[in-house]
């Protein structure tokens, strides 16, 4: 036998129920989301599906102890469904109903639709947190401000079913009108008129005009009258002069009438003037024709203000004295279809301006066909400085302005200099900026540096008027602020700021973004048509190849290009001197010598390491140096054939292998020899105890790389910061995995930044990011072998003076074991040898005289013709001014600087070298390598299922470290 319970009144104000506790708590236990859920109940004849409202029934609780269990309802909707207060019921529960499209309704009474009529936009914001369930043929109430009740029949579903279904934020109510019935009867029905006569409209009230400016119609006729001429549409003319539509054929008629501004709303921060208005100002008399290139409802002409709204008063038919009447159009003029250029002066963006262009095209169209719109449909744009953000919105402003299917007014804003007013003058202006642009409507309001007033708050910092103005902000321009929001129908605004981040997190909260849209790094055609367009406009010639310069300018923002074009002229100028008649032509030199000393925008807050190796610089490793080419150097160098590739291009190695085998000497070549910037991270440097902190280091250590791309990001000791999750006790290494596994699945965009790891355990590191698509592949430094060997001691001698004898084959085959730190310390242990051998003969004798002066000879001429007999005294002053005149010329040079020179051309002889070898060990002993060559054994073959003994180094009961 089913279960029953018993109906109590409460007063709900909704048209949902509240549950006996039996039926509430497994509910609760389950999770179950009250807008997931229908109830059904049934009274003899009577079935209704209603809506849960998440909450226990009070009466419920009241007989906790009592069988008695109740199921609450508001008595006003219970009465109406035919639900006496008292009766039993039977409830059932249905789970995954459908959702409705479409909710087709009828008002009850007129009553009801008057109220509707009323309170459109409230109930509107309401309904579902008072009605969750829909059935053809049922009755739905809904409250307007919790006090008056409207009653609504349904009639039918889309898609149509008679079974219940669930009402979502995607449902659209239909309500059909139900005006109240006239007190003398229907209207008599009118006489159909021929379709051949003309219709001539009903007066109406004069309706406000906006006024469009002349350069938008250039093929606007001449007027030749003294009287300001104002040019509407055809049928906005015939709406205002009371003249049948369609205009009958026949010369072009005149009308002379007076036209009054409307009130556009005040910037409050500016101060008010007094004016005094004569009465020929207040009413200005204007003679008023059409055209057809004008759209309905707007007006041409220069007597007011451009964007203006104005109202016209018809006086009298006017005859031109002279006035040529303007060409009547043989056939329809259509308005082009296709937005204008946004920006002929802004290159290498055209896919952006293409895009937000059709956003707003796009979102104007939804408008109109929506008639009410609640919250201004707003679009950010984010980038970096020096990115274009400003210029590229107020491009696409301007399009929208000379778009026929817009013809949108523009307001920009520049928040930066507003960032210091107070809150109560930004309330004003914030109400101004909207007045302003719904006045104009359709319009564009452009926030620049939307993040300079509304920025994200900071630890330790005072949130207050963040939170204050973002709630201002909010409460006039977002739908989800208020319940009734105002109608911003033909409204949009274009935000800028630097990043989503940067901004209060309640705008992205409330859902304050229509669309985000973010600037990316410039593509290398694009900084070629750049560079092509900033050399144009200087004037100057060029002759240089400017794929070339696209590819050396790999990083650079267009301000950067603009800027460096600029350097390069400076150094065109410096280099022709004085001749000044002569044309200046850029040379590849010149954009060289401007790159010197040159900081990108974007990296001037990027700490980036220099590295000075080069490939040449390390010996042996053949094939791993092959695969960092091909997968780094190659894409760089050749990017317009790999960006032809379908197959995704590796971005990340693993570099493993034995202490002091070159993995971190691989990563620093790789970024000199391909010419990309380099950042280096230690691996213990992004750890922090806080939560929260070390991941929030990854994120910006990511965010620096994706700036100074295209970069190579380094993780040294890679195993210290990405081990196997699970064995930290403190979750700090799981959480810093579980962020770098976000970064290098390409959530966050890595274009242009390769990420290379070094670590001697790969064995600790955690498998998901070995996987494919984050660390691709792994590369081994294994230990030098003779010819290894040999080709690391002929590139280490590079840097030092070695003598042409040295046979570094043979001290190839004595250093077995060596690894190649061991072999660099070799040579360099030969040459401090080498060095302190020569430091002995440079001391100089004990009385601190110099032994080997320089003899001087010297011959006085001129003079008496009787010599004078020169004293020893002054002839040794005379050889030590000689001595000193010498000593400072830098045509000879001095003993010390001989000794020197000859101290630095010292050779390291084979004798050096066995000597400095008899002091030299190995790094690595060899249980070290033999238990390091059995984890990279594991590590790069397949598992088995068997159990191998364990060596006798590592057996049970030995106590062993993770290193």
């Amino acid at each position: 036998m089913a279960r029953t319970y018993t109906v109590e009144y409460t007063s709900l104000r909704s048209s949902l129920v509240n549950l006996p506790l039996s039926l509430y708590g497994p509910l609760l236990q389950r999770n179950q989301r009250p807008q997931s859920v229908a109830v059904h109940l049934k009274h003899r004849n009577v079935q209704l599906h209603v809506g849960w409202s998440g909450l226990a029934s009070a009466s419920s609780l009241a007989h906790f102890n009592t069988v008695l269990e109740t199921v609450e309802i508001d008595p006003q909707y219970a009465q109406a469904v035919g639900l006496a207060k008292g009766a039993t019921v039977e409830i059932g529960l249905l789970y995954d109903l459908p959702a409705a499209d479409t909710v087709v309704a009828e008002p009850v009474t007129a009553d009801d639709w008057e109220i509707i009529e009323l309170h459109a936009a409230h109930l509107e914001s309401t309904l579902l947190s008072q009605v969750r369930v829909a059935v053809p043929g049922q009755e739905i109430n809904v409250w307007v401000h919790g006090r008056t009740r409207v009653r609504l029949a349904v009639v039918s579903l889309i898609p149509p079913s008679p079974n219940p279904a669930l009402l979502t934020f995607s449902t659209q109510l239909s309500i059909a009108p139900k005006p109240r019935k006239s007190a003398n009867g229907p209207p008599p029905k009118s006489k159909p008129h021929p379709v051949s006569k003309p219709k001539t409209p009903r007066p109406a009230p004069a309706p406000a005009l906006r006024v469009l400016p002349p350069r938008l119609f250039p093929a606007l006729p001449a007027p030749c009258e003294p009287k300001t001429v104002v040019y509407t549409s055809p049928w906005t003319f015939a709406r205002i002069t009371a003249q049948p539509w369609p205009l009958p054929d026949g010369p072009t008629k005149f009308f002379t009438a007076t036209f009054r501004v409307g009130p556009a709303p005040a910037d409050p921060t500016s101060q008010p003037q007094a004016k005094v208005i004569t009465p020929s100002e207040e009413r200005t008399e204007v003679v008023l024709t059409w055209w057809t290139g004008i759209p309905d409802m707007h007006a041409v002409f220069a007597g007011a203000g451009e964007w203006d709204l104005v109202k016209f008063a018809v006086i009298a038919p006017y005859t031109p004295a002279a006035h040529p009447a303007p060409p009547r159009p043989t056939h329809t003029h259509l308005l082009p279809r296709r937005a204008p250029d946004p920006a002929p002066h802004l290159v290498g963006i055209s896919p952006l301006l293409a895009r937000l262009a059709d956003w707003c095209v796009n979102t104007y169209l939804a408008h109109l066909d929506s008639g009410v719109v609640r919250g201004v449909s707003t679009l950010l744009l984010t980038g970096r400085a020096g990115s274009g953000k400003t210029e590229i919105v107020k491009a696409v402003a301007k399009a929208m302005q000379e778009d026929p299917r817009t013809y949108a007014y523009t307001h920009y804003v520049d928040l930066a200099r507003a960032a210091a007013l107070p809150i109560a003058t930004l309330k004003a202006l914030f109400a101004f900026w909207y007045a302003k642009a719904a006045w104009h409507r359709p319009s564009i309001l452009v926030l620049d540096n939307l993040d300079k007033i509304l920025p994200a708050e900071i630890e330790h910092a005072d949130p207050t008027r963040t939170r204050h103005l973002t709630s201002l902000f909010l409460h006039l321009f977002a739908r989800s602020a208020r319940s009734a929001a105002p109608n911003t129908h033909g409204v949009l605004c274009l935000a800028t700021a630097a990043s989503p981040h940067t901004l209060n997190a309640l705008l992205g909260r409330a859902h304050a973004f229509a669309e985000v849209v973010e600037i990316g790094g410039v593509r290398r055609d694009a900084r070629r048509e750049i560079l092509e367009a900033c050399v144009a406009r200087r004037g100057v010639g060029a002759h240089v190849n400017y794929a070339v310069l696209a590819a050396q300018t790999e990083g650079y923002s267009p301000v950067d290009i603009e800027d460096l074009v600029a350097r390069a002229v400076h150094q065109a100028l410096i280099r022709e001197g004085d001749d000044g008649e002569r044309q200046v032509a850029l040379l590849l030199t010149d954009f060289e010598a401007a790159q010197v000393g040159f900081t990108p925008l974007g990296l001037r807050d990027v700490k980036l390491q220099k590295s000075d190796v080069v490939w040449a610089d390390i010996g042996g490793l053949r094939e791993t140096k092959q695969v960092l080419r091909e997968t780094i150097e190659w894409p760089t160098k050749y990017a317009p054939i790999f960006a032809q590739a379908p197959l995704r291009l590796r971005s990340g190695l693993l570099l493993y292998g034995y202490p002091g085998c070159g993995k971190t000497l691989l990563a620093s070549a790789v970024a000199r020899e391909c010419g990309l910037n380099f950042l280096s991270v230690k691996g213990p440097e992004l750890l922090n105890k806080y939560i929260g902190a070390s991941e929030k280091a990854v994120r910006d250590l990511f965010e620096r790389a994706g700036a100074a791309k295209p970069c190579v990001l380094f993780f040294d000791e890679f195993d210290a910061i990405a081990p196997k999750r699970g064995h930290d006790s403190t979750g700090v290494t799981d959480r810093v995995v579980n962020q770098m596994l976000t970064q290098l699945d390409g959530v966050e965009g890595l274009t242009g930044v390769y990420v290379l790891a070094a670590t001697s355990r790969p064995d600790l590191i955690d498998p998901a990011l070995l996987r494919p698509g984050r660390l691709d592949k792994a590369l081994l430094c294994d230990m030098p072998d003779f010819e290894d060997r040999q080709s690391i001691l002929e590139a280490v001698s590079h840097k030092v003076a070695v003598a042409p004898t040295v046979d570094w084959a043979e001290i190839a085959r004595e250093t077995e074991g060596f690894s190649g730190a061991d072999l660099q310390a070799l040579v360099y242990n030969a040459h401090l040898d080498v060095v302190h051998a020569s430091i002995p003969s440079a001391v100089p004798s004990q009385d601190g005289t110099d032994d080997t002066e320089i003899e001087l000879e010297y011959t006085t001429f001129g003079g008496p013709a009787r010599a004078n007999v020169v004293s020893r005294a002054d002839e040794a002053a005379m050889m030590r001014r000689l001595r000193q005149i010498v000593a400072g010329s830098s045509a000879q040079p001095t003993v010390k600087e001989r000794q020197a020179r000859e101290r630095t051309h010292q050779e390291i002889q084979m004798d050096d070298l066995r000597r400095a070898l008899t002091t030299t060990r190995p790094s690595v002993s060899l249980e070290e390598r033999a238990r390091l060559q059995r984890i990279y054994q594991a590590f790069t073959s397949d598992r088995s299922g068997d159990l191998p003994v364990p060596p006798e180094d590592v057996r049970v009961g030995k106590r062993v470290s993770l290193m």
